[in-house]
C-alpha cells in the first residue's frame, strides 16, 4: 500500500510540475514589462471557464497586472487601453469557437475589472476561430495601444530638452568659477607650504628631543605560555609550557585536566593528561612564527559517567605532529595544529546501583589515528629594558 501511495505521489508531481512552468510571456524586454508585451491566459480545450490555477494562469495574471499598473495613470486617463485577443478552435463550429472566444475575452477582461478596478472602455477587443502560434484556446493581452494623438515620450522629449538647457548652462558657470578656483587652489597651495614647513621644524626639535631620553624595548625570550582553546571551549582547561633551546630546536609539556561531576545524577566528566613533546621548527620566520614537525608523548586518566554505565582507567600514547604559529599583535599568537599516533588505554567497567559503584569488568583497547588538535593561544614572555639616550 505504502509503495503505491508513492508511487502515486510521484507521478502527480511530474504531471503537474510542467504545467507550472507554462506561463506565457512574449516580451521585447523582460523587466519592466512594455507596451508590446504579450501575456497568454490558457483555457481548458472545450471548456468556456476561466480557470486562474491553469496551466501557468496565476502567472500570466501577476504579469498583467504589473503591466496594468507599470501605464495605470495613462489608462485611466483615457491615453491608452489594453489589446485583447481571443483565440479558439476546440469547438465543433466556426460560430460556436467565435462566440467561445468572445466569452472567453470577457472572462478574462471581467477578471481584472473585478479584481484590479479596470472598466470596459480600458480595452479593445478582437476574438477569432484561428489558432496563436498553433495555440486553438486562449486569450492574448497584445500589449498596450495609445489613442490617436497621444505621444508618451513627448514630455520625456521636453524633459530631456530642459535637461540639456541647464546643463550648458552649469557648462557655463563651471568654466566662470573654473579660474576662480584656480587662483584659490593657488593661495592654499602657498599657505600649505608655509605649514608644512613650520610643521617639519617642529617635528625636528622634537626628535632632537626625544633623542636625549631612553627608550623603552620588549625584548623577546625563549619561553612560551600556551592554552589550546579548543579544550578550554568543551570546559577542559589547557596550559602548556614551551622552551626554545635554538632557531630550530624547542621543547614543551602540555597538560590538560576537566574535573567535573555530579554525584546526584550519577554524571562525571574526568580527565586529565600530561604530554611531553620535542619539536623541529622548519625555516622559522621569527620567534612567534614558523612551521615545525614534532614527537609526543604521554599518559592520562579518565572517569567518564553520563547518568549509566560509566568508565574508569589510565592510557599511554606517542605519536607525531604538525603545526604553525603566526603572530598577532606584538606580544602574542596563534598556533594551529594536529597530533596522531597510537593510545593504549585499560579501564574498569562499572554501574551505579543503589549509590554503589559496582564493577563489571575490565577491559584494554588500543587506538590508532588522530590524538591531538590545537588552536591555541600563545605569549611569548618577554621583558622591558632601557636603551640609548643622550645626556
Amino acid at each position: 500500500m505504502m509503495r503505491q501511495l508513492k508511487k502515486a505521489c510521484l507521478m502527480a508531481i511530474l504531471t503537474f510540475f510542467p504545467l507550472a512552468m507554462q506561463a506565457e510571456v512574449v516580451s521585447t524586454h523582460a523587466d519592466p514589462l512594455q507596451q508590446d508585451t504579450t501575456i497568454l491566459f490558457r483555457f481548458v480545450p472545450g471548456n468556456k471557464v476561466f480557470y486562474s490555477p491553469y496551466k501557468g494562469n496565476d502567472e500570466a495574471i501577476r504579469l498583467a497586472a504589473e503591466l496594468i499598473k507599470q501605464h495605470r495613470a495613462e489608462i485611466d486617463s483615457g491615453k491608452a487601453y489594453l489589446m485583447i485577443r481571443g483565440f479558439c478552435g476546440s469547438f465543433n463550429s466556426k460560430e460556436a469557437n467565435l462566440a467561445a472566444a468572445k466569452e472567453r475575452s470577457n472572462h478574462v477582461k471581467s477578471w481584472f475589472i473585478t479584481h484590479y478596478g479596470m472598466k470596459e472602455e480600458n480595452y479593445r477587443t478582437r476574438n477569432s476561430t484561428y489558432s496563436y502560434n498553433g495555440i486553438k484556446d486562449i486569450v492574448a493581452i497584445i500589449g498596450l495601444e495609445y489613442v490617436d494623438g497621444y505621444d508618451p515620450l513627448a514630455e520625456q522629449r521636453a524633459e530631456q530638452a530642459r535637461r540639456d538647457s541647464l546643463e550648458r548652462l552649469r557648462a557655463d558657470s563651471l568654466a566662470a568659477l573654473e579660474l576662480e578656483r584656480a587662483e584659490a587652489l593657488r593661495r592654499e597651495r602657498e599657505q600649505a607650504d608655509s605649514l608644512a614647513r613650520i610643521e617639519e621644524a617642529r617635528r625636528k626639535r622634537e626628535a632632537d628631543s626625544l633623542a636625549m631620553l631612553p627608550e623603552r624595548i620588549y625584548v623577546e625570550t625563549p619561553w612560551y605560555i600556551k592554552s589550546n582553546l579548543l579544550y578550554d571551549a568543551v570546559l577542559m582547561p589547557s596550559l602548556e609550557v614551551e622552551y626554545r633551546f635554538s632557531e630550530h630546536w624547542s621543547a614543551a609539556v602540555e597538560g590538560n585536566m576537566a574535573w567535573w561531576h555530579n554525584n546526584g545524577k550519577h554524571k562525571y566528566y574526568q580527565l586529565a593528561t600530561i604530554i611531553p613533546e620535542a619539536r623541529y621548527w622548519f625555516k622559522p620566520q621569527g620567534k612567534r612564527r614558523g612551521h615545525y614537525l614534532g614527537l609526543f608523548g604521554g599518559g592520562g586518566w579518565y572517569d567518564l559517567e553520563n547518568g549509566g554505565r560509566g568508565y574508569k582507567g589510565e592510557g599511554g600514547m606517542v605519536g607525531l605532529s604538525y603545526g604553525y604559529m603566526f603572530p598577532i599583535g606584538k606580544y602574542f599568537a596563534l598556533e594551529a595544529g594536529l597530533g596522531v599516533g597510537f593510545m593504549t588505554a585499560k579501564y574498569e567497567e562499572y554501574l551505579p546501583i543503589d549509590g554503589h559503584y559496582v564493577y563489571q569488568q575490565t577491559e584494554r583497547t588500543n587506538y590508532f589515528g588522530p590524538l591531538k588538535l590545537k588552536f591555541a593561544f600563545v605569549w611569548n614572555i618577554g621583558r622591558w629594558i632601557q636603551k640609548g639616550g643622550n645626556k
